[in-house]
């Protein structure tokens, strides 16, 4: 349905005085409206706390507390009017809905109204034929033009939509895949439980409405929901080819309202702009165009946003999957992460350590689109590849005011599973591993390649299935959905120098599921005790020959020489622990799969415990000369019954 209200409710670019806050009786009165059922005035609540003011200036100095009370705002003649956000009901998908969407997903196609709009909107523009010569030709340049500039790195980078054809060049090349995309995007917030029965939506950066209008096609196909949706653009090209396409494809009676577009830079505008109490914020194919800003102020942008965010809401970034573009999406959702809002997708911290994404190349791949009349139109000519655009590849996180639901299970424990940050120490070895996946089937038909992360290891890990080993037990790699846990048993760790990453090899006799949560059986257990005991053996030879610095024979066996306080670190890395040395002291350490006991800074030696636990106990000398460690090394082989 198409609203021709202005953009948001009422309180439109209006400069607030930050100097004259509210005071506090306003948003006492406030807060007791708030909890009635009923519409009411502002200018009713201002009356009732005794404070004069113009109405658009308070809105503005109370704006961050309609989102905080879960207000909805609408302006009416000379006021605001405000009331509670009704609940509402997740909207679950039954197996036949499922079963429709997997249909159409398999053979994804723009819809018709949407392409025949696209084509009348050429017309309009042009005055000629959407398939007249010249136009197909000018539309071709604008394409070529766009490609070069958004293959540009850094600063240099400089893609904008300020002339008419390098709007028609966008909506002929771009804006189909864009179109399914988001539609995938929606699908997945619907598997995830995160989709509403009525929701707001603001599309920040929008474009040509792209997000609008799939919003609105998939929520058609499953029925039951409905959207409010908001949406700010700096170009008015493309705020005039969103009005247009609105008017073109919304019908009366489409679960989709809409709300003209809000002209205006979205790394400027001021919240009290935006509308309160949102259900999800979108940044399609937004940020990365924002060469201005580092990653960092690209996450601090997000949480500033986020202030517009109900609860419960979610904040959805969605980026092109090149590597540039793919890496910097991942380090802006660090930063954006760092205060207040929760990674949820597709990255999990299986340990519950925040990776530090630098080199985390990562991307969805999904089938193809049906090619458009337009799009086969301009690929007709000469290098028609340049100008067929249907591959459906993106990168995208997921953040949310909430933590996640912690699955069953974890964190993981080490006495079930190997780090991946730990692979270097298992070369050659079989191991038990668990890890998100991350892309997905980057080789062939021969030789399957899955990129996988457990939120632990600084370089890249793929899980390798040649089809020759594909069996019974390990073929659900295949399967396993993008961003879904998989856990690895009895798999053989190599290293690829020539890429700098580990491989996982997959044979016949691994077994590969997606993860449910709890310990591995008991069979499956004892291969990491056997791994973990010849790892301890291996490591205490190496170290009785010198092999090792001294701070890494200390990290084992004692104290570093002339240690001046905390912070042993050494392997093997496990599960931090802190602990109290001594009266108002304290220390770090990484607690061993192998040793029993562990020695902190000031000698003491103690048995393992949790975490957050005050140690005591006796002093004990440990030399780090290595005459003196191969002669520990022999107590504590005996100790744990390791042989040679």
């Amino acid at each position: 349905m198409y609203v021709s209200s202005c953009f948001p409710e009422g309180i439109i670019c209006l400069a607030a005085d930050s100097s004259s806050m509210p005071e506090r009786e306003v948003e006492e009165v406030l807060a007791e409206c708030a909890q009635s059922d009923s519409p009411f005035l502002l200018s009713g609540v201002l009356a009732r706390a005794g404070v004069g003011g113009q109405i658009p200036l308070m809105a503005a100095e109370l704006w961050p507390l309609f989102t905080t009370l879960d207000l909805v705002t609408e302006r009416v003649p000379g006021d605001l009017r405000l009331w509670k956000k009704t609940p509402s009901s997740r909207r679950t998908l039954s197996t036949g809905e499922c079963q429709r969407l997997d249909a159409f997903f398999a053979h994804p196609a723009l819809p018709l109204e949407v392409e025949n709009g696209i084509c009348q909107y050429i017309h309009a523009k042009t005055g000629k034929a959407w398939n007249d010569p010249s136009v197909l030709y000018k539309i071709r340049e604008a394409i070529v033009s766009q490609k070069d500039e958004y293959w540009r790195e850094g600063k240099k980078k400089r893609v904008v939509y300020r002339k008419g054809y390098a709007v028609l060049g966008y909506l002929a090349y771009q804006a189909p895949v864009f179109f399914v995309q988001a539609e995938h995007l929606m699908y997945d917030l619907a598997l995830a439980g995160l989709l509403k029965q009525s929701m707001r939506v603001l599309d920040l950066g929008c474009g040509p409405g792209v997000v609008t209008f799939a919003i609105n096609d998939f929520l058609r196909r499953i029925g039951g929901c409905s959207a409010d949706i908001y949406a700010i653009e700096h170009s008015e090209e493309f705020i005039e080819a969103y009005r247009f396409l609105a008017k073109k494809t919304l019908a009366r009676g489409d679960p989709v309202t809409f709300h003209p577009p809000l002209r205006g830079d979205i790394g400027t505008m001021p919240l009290h702009n935006l509308p309160p109490s949102l259900d999800l914020i979108v940044f399609q194919n937004t940020l990365n165009e924002m060469t201005a800003l580092t990653p960092e102020e690209r996450g601090k942008l997000v949480q500033r946003y986020a202030r517009a965010l109900s609860s419960d809401g979610s904040i959805l970034i969605v980026e092109p999957a090149d590597m540039v573009n793919s890496m910097e999406l991942r380090q802006v959702a660090h930063h954006a992460s760092a205060s207040g809002l929760y990674l949820h997708g597709p990255c999990r911290f299986l340990w519950n350590i925040p990776c530090i994404p630098h080199h985390c190349w990562s991307f969805v791949e999904k089938p193809p689109i049906h090619a458009t009349e337009l799009m086969e139109a301009l690929a007709s000519g000469d290098e028609g590849y340049r100008y067929r655009n249907t591959d459906i590849k993106y990168s995208y996180v997921l953040l949310r005011k909430v933590p996640p639901d912690p699955a069953g299970g974890l964190p993981l424990s080490p006495r079930d599973y190997a780090r991946l940050s730990s692979l270097s120490r298992h070369l050659n070895r079989r191991i038990n591993v668990t890890g998100v996946v991350l892309s997905g089937n980057l080789g062939d038909h021969r030789t399957y390649v899955f990129k996988i992360c457990d939120g632990t290891t600084g370089q890249p890990v793929y899980a390798i299935l040649p089809s020759y080993h594909i069996s019974g037990k390990n073929k659900a790699l295949l399967s396993i959905p993008y961003g879904s846990i998989a856990e690895f048993t009895s798999v053989l760790v190599r290293f690829n120098p020539k890429h700098h990453a580990f491989n996982l090899l997959v044979t016949r006799e691994s077994q590969v599921k997606e993860y449910t949560g709890g310990p591995l059986p008991a069979a499956s257990r004892l291969l990491r005790e056997r791994t973990t005991r010849r790892e301890g053996l291996t490591r205490r030879s190496r170290q009785a020959r010198g092999e090792f610095p001294a701070f890494l024979i200390a990290a084992w066996h004692g104290a570093p020489k002339d240690s001046q306080g905390p912070g042993l670190h050494g392997p093997p890395i496990a599960s931090p622990l802190r602990f109290t040395t001594g009266p108002g002291s304290k220390a770090s350490f990484c607690q061993s799969s192998v040793l029993d006991r562990l020695l902190l800074p000031n000698g003491h030696a103690f048995i393992t415990l949790p975490a957050h636990t005050t140690l005591t106990g006796e002093r004990e000398r440990i030399s780090s000369h290595p005459g003196d460690i191969r002669e520990r090394a022999k107590k504590d082989d005996a100790a744990h019954h390791i042989h040679p």
